[in-house]
């Protein structure tokens, strides 16, 4: 792998930087902390690594800044690009991998040798240090252990393709695989996930029980809503023995994404723990990238997943307001079945 020195970097951020675009493979805390100047974060959770170990992986899908993503997407093939992690790189490193991409991409790349800790030692000048950033020793603030942080924002479009470019995932239009059950997959005791058939089918829904449903088919600020709807019904759901239905077009995108992030609130589950957990329901389950990068967002916003501090969020601090009836219903003409 090629390299750029310590010194290198010095002098072309002293005469402006205007040709360079810096990415930094570090998590997202340690970038919170400190970082070089004008750098982008590209920290990538596990399950989107797998991704880029097979080589389908677009590097914009995991920038989670709108702004940053804008920038890169402008820039990558005309500036020098320059990735750098904690220290020294490895070519079967997340930064090595990183920088196999960009080249197969067209992308003129290298890393920072030595990495972020020889760069701050011998220029901490061009290092943009948080003060207040330090690791938690408590809980975080109440205010962000709700819902609220979560917001997946994506077109409401009839065929509900969730499909980006350039990405091997399935779209929702595409036809459930044969291995896979035509019936909700139950992924809680009052708990299921299934597809828009599953919904209209009377028999099916007397069959589970199912007295809720949820559809994530056409939903602005989708897991905000949904997950709320899950959250105020499941104890009555489960006081009356009865269950929940989450359903999108296909049911492996936008209603697992909903599915993912109330197991990530409810269960204290990471974002890979909870994936795997309905992965190992529902083989067939496929978010697409901007859906895994909210959920991302989501897992650093609970704190589920920082470095410093492991432990559980205490239940007690769960923030939510009574969500409306758009999309969700009850089926009372079901009470009978």
């Amino acid at each position: 792998m090629s390299s750029k020195s310590a010194e290198w970097l010095q002098e072309e951020l002293q005469g402006g930087g205007g040709s360079l675009l810096l990415l930094d493979c570090r998590s997202h805390e340690l970038y919170e902390s400190s970082h070089i100047e004008s750098a982008i974060n590209l920290a990538i959770p596990g399950l989107m690594l797998r991704r880029l170990k097979k080589g389908n992986l677009p590097i914009r899908s995991i920038i989670p800044n709108t702004e940053d993503k804008e920038r890169f997407a402008r820039r990558c093939k005309t500036d020098t690009v320059l990735l750098y992690d904690e220290a020294a790189a490895a070519a079967g490193s997340v930064l090595g991998l990183l920088l196999h991409k960009l080249r197969d991409d067209g992308c003129t790349a290298f890393y920072l040798d030595g990495g972020f800790n020889k760069f701050q030692t011998e220029y901490p000048e061009h290092c943009e240090t948080n003060l207040d950033c330090s690791c938690p020793s408590s809980s975080p603030p109440a205010s962000v252990l709700g819902l609220g942080g979560l917001r997946i924002s994506s077109d409401c479009s009839d065929g509900e393709s969730d499909r980006e470019p350039g990405s091997a995932i399935e779209s929702e239009g595409s036809p459930l695989p044969s291995n896979q059950p035509a019936f909700p997959v139950q992924i809680l005791p009052y708990l299921y996930l299934g597809c828009a058939k599953d919904s209209a089918n009377l028999d099916v829904l007397g069959k589970y029980n199912i007295k809720y449903i949820l559809n994530c088919v056409c939903v602005c600020d989708l897991a905000l809503k949904a997950c709320l709807f899950v959250f105020c019904s499941s104890d009555e759901a489960r006081s009356k023995k009865c269950g929940i239905l989450v359903h999108c077009l296909a049911g492996i995108s936008r209603s697992v994404t909903v599915t993912v992030a109330y197991l990530m609130q409810k269960l204290n589950l990471s974002l890979n723990d909870a994936y795997d957990f309905v992965k190992r329901k529902k083989s067939n389950i496929s978010p697409n990238f901007n859906f895994m990068g909210q959920l991302l967002d989501f897992e650093r916003t609970l704190g589920l997943n920082s470095p410093c501090d492991n432990r559980s969020m205490p239940n007690d601090q769960l923030f939510f307001t009574t969500p409306t009836n758009h999309n969700m219903f009850q089926l009372d003409t079901l009470e009978s079945t």
